[in-house]
């Protein structure tokens, strides 16, 4: 008796018998998504043995950048508030926003100097008498833009 006449005897048919994957194809399907899934995503850092912690700036080192850049660090009055680092040029204090947490950011720094010349050249064009009102100097030690009277 040929297999198709068998399994229409048994309720089946032949296309149904060649549809099913056996244990081992099923098997070997499931290693090659997880395989798939673990090129596509990394395996994680615990099995690859690179474990390490990111190392963050504490208060005290935040507090040594601000003040190797000639500022005065303010640390927050709450356990959730970010310490920021200000500096004083005449009578006006003024926000580091190039200190972080995380270092001295040179592309703060790159913005807050564009904003000067920016400013320079704004105020330059729209003063009435001809003599701009204010000037604004970069300070590259700080990355801080200072108004002044001009």
């Amino acid at each position: 008796m040929s297999r198709a006449k068998l399994l229409a005897s048994t309720g089946g048919t032949a296309m149904t018998e060649r549809g099913r994957l056996g244990s081992g194809a099923r098997n070997g399907l499931v290693v090659a998504g997880l395989v798939v899934v673990f090129l596509t995503f990394g395996l994680p850092r615990f099995l690859a043995g690179d474990d390490a912690k990111v190392a963050t700036r504490s208060n005290s080192s935040f507090a040594q950048l601000c003040r190797d850049h000639g500022g005065t660090p303010v640390l927050p009055a709450t356990t959730g508030g970010q310490a920021v680092c200000t500096v004083r040029y005449g009578g006006r204090v003024y926000r580091m926003d190039a200190i972080t947490p995380a270092g001295f950011d040179d592309d703060t720094a790159r913005f807050q100097r564009q904003g000067c010349t920016l400013a320079n050249q704004r105020d330059a064009a729209t003063s009435a008498s001809g003599h701009p009102r204010w000037r604004f100097v970069y300070h590259r030690q700080t990355g801080v833009c200072e108004r002044r009277p001009a």
